[in-house]
């Protein structure tokens, strides 16, 4: 399985609802039940939800991704 289909697999399940976006909700439940910190998820989110909607589509988290420094 390459890097790509692993991130995929994570985008995947987090989106517990299947529409195609990762709400705050899920990324908070999914996280946080691995042990991560709501401090930490927050910072998360604020990279990752590049136009601050409250949603993570799979467009800005591969371009978060793919654009990490």
């Amino acid at each position: 399985m390459s890097d790509n289909d692993v991130l995929l697999s994570l985008f995947e399940k987090l989106d517990k609802s299947g529409d195609g976006v990762i709400s705050y909700k899920e990324l908070s439940e999914g996280l946080g039940s691995s042990g991560v910190t709501l401090n930490i998820i927050k910072k998360i989110r604020e990279k990752l939800d590049l136009n601050s909607d409250g949603y993570i589509t799979l467009s800005e988290y591969k371009h978060a991704i793919q654009h990490d420094d």
